[in-house]
């Protein structure tokens, strides 16, 4: 009785609907990001750490390929639902289209140059060819999958299928590489790629069969191309300032310092990105909301969503800025990817920053004033890309982590600055956001101060850093947790009169 009322108290919760969609994405997250922590042992047997940097900054080139190669009007998809007009299926349909076409004439020039690109790149020429299918699939994947289950709350389709397709590439891609390496074939890293394209192929098409069902090709509307155009390609500047944020300083440590310390980054990074994930779930999560409340002007609402969203997020980043190293250590299966862990941290850090930056960001996606957007972006991409200029040669690869977290708390301010002074968009609870951060640097700082923080798999600081995490969470939900002990009171009292 006691755990039903707790329930039905959580149900009543107006964060709860948003909660249930973002937790069912981050279930997903967790599912294959968990997975590809537990086979880095796995990898980081067969592959070497030049390997392990080639297939690492092939997957970061992915996305920005799909951007360039389509103009990004696919990202219109998720937009247009949200003007609440009865043509999406016809939108979708011309959109389809006009990205098809765009995509096969860049990418016909793309495998042309092949050579000079692959030489700009730093990476292998035969890895081109496969680049242009992954961003072709990424392409499909965004843009007319992803998009309309998130527009229409469809996340547990989207995560079935998200998690059915990691697990099949990942089947593929171990028997590929015990395969290639068995015949004693080399560069195994060729395996991975191989493997994981033509699973993402078959995923694609799936994909693409659910997201043609929702389309009409009745007739083919400039009109739309023009919407789309104009959402889309004064986002390309954010597009590729966002995934550069991510992805140069692995592509500049590759073609600077070599493919070694390159994986050595990565490897780091990987632990970081768990943290994304849960970012971009709750992004997910939140958006059809966020859409809604926006169209009834309920800034009050949206106010609150995001107050909840930064305490999940800030006790999520405690949990694993305390434990990236016992997590990293757990999962190595070679010493030499051990020295890159301690900056798991620092990049775990970076993406708390950006989480907030994107609360306030979005704001300028519903406007349609993205050309803010990708000024702020820019802004810390150049400022990233001069910080690793300056400090990576002379400080090595571990000063990149740094250097993304500078860039992303500045993108934080200027997002502030730009939406509330400049957009005048309803204002967010700075006061209480930059409340939590400050526990959470307490927090942290008493970890380095008082403990080890880099001595793995411990567990007297184990055990000293879930204290840590216990206060944190109690500093954050105290009020809550009253709320909710109240609530369970008077619903067993009235149970009880009944």
């Amino acid at each position: 009785m006691y755990f039903k009322s707790l329930f039905n108290s959580i149900r009543q919760l107006s964060f709860f609907d948003t909660f249930k969609h973002a937790s069912t994405y981050f279930s997903g997250t967790v599912l294959f990001q968990a997975l590809g922590l537990v086979t880095l042992p796995f990898f980081t047997a067969y592959l070497t750490e030049d390997e392990y940097g080639i297939i690492n900054v092939f997957a970061s080139l992915v996305s920005i390929s799909a951007v360039v190669l389509s103009f990004n009007i696919h990202w219109g998809t998720e937009r247009y639902y949200h003007e609440e007009t009865d043509d999406y299926p016809q939108f979708l349909a011309t959109i389809f289209i006009a990205s098809n076409v765009l995509f096969f004439f860049l990418a016909a020039g793309c495998l042309f140059f092949a050579d000079a690109i692959s030489l700009w790149l730093d990476l292998p020429a035969r890895l081109i060819p496969w680049l242009v299918l992954y961003a072709y699939c990424a392409m499909l994947s965004f843009g007319f999958f992803n998009n309309i289950m998130i527009a229409t709350k469809q996340s547990k389709r989207y995560t079935t299928v998200h998690v059915i397709s990691q697990y099949m590439k990942l089947g593929a891609i171990i028997s590929g590489i015990l395969y290639w390496s068995y015949q004693g074939y080399e560069n195994i890293y060729m395996a991975k790629i191989m493997a994981e394209g033509v699973i993402s192929v078959i995923v694609v098409g799936y994909m693409l069969k659910i997201g043609l069902s929702y389309m009409k090709f009745e007739h083919f509307r400039w009109s739309y191309i023009k919407y789309a155009a104009l959402y889309g390609i004064p986002l390309i500047p954010f597009a590729l300032s966002n995934y550069l944020l991510v992805t140069f300083d692995q592509i500049y440590i590759n073609k600077h310092l070599g493919h070694g310390e390159a994986g050595l980054y990565s490897f780091a990074y990987k632990i970081g990105m768990i943290y994304m994930g849960l970012g971009v779930a709750l992004m997910k999560g939140a958006s059809p909301e966020y859409y809604s409340k926006m169209n009834k002007k309920d800034y009050a609402g949206i106010s609150q969503q995001v107050d909840s969203m930064v305490k999940l997020l800030v006790l999520g980043g405690c949990f694993l800025i305390l434990y990236a190293v016992d997590v990293g250590t757990l999962l190595s299966s070679s010493d030499v990817f051990l020295a890159a862990l301690p900056i798991a941290p620092v990049i775990v850090a970076a993406y708390l920053f950006n989480a907030i930056a994107t609360f306030y960001n979005r704001g300028i996606l519903y406007i349609k004033k993205n050309t803010y957007l990708s000024s702020v972006i820019m802004a810390s991409v150049v400022i990233n890309i001069i910080l690793n200029l300056l400090l990576v040669p002379q400080y090595g690869y571990q000063a990149a982590a740094y250097t993304t977290l500078a860039s992303y708390v500045v993108m934080m301010i200027l997002s502030i600055f730009v939406t509330t002074y400049i957009l005048k968009l309803p204002p967010l609870p700075l006061g209480r956001i930059l409340k939590y951060i400050v526990f959470l640097a307490i927090v942290i700082a008493f970890n380095y101060l008082l403990g080890e923080p880099n001595k793995g798999l411990h567990i007297g600081w184990m055990l000293y850093k879930g204290m840590l995490f216990i206060i944190l969470a109690l500093a954050l939900f105290y009020n809550k947790i009253g709320l909710f002990f109240n609530k369970t009171k008077i619903e067993e009292t009235n149970d009880n009169s009944q």
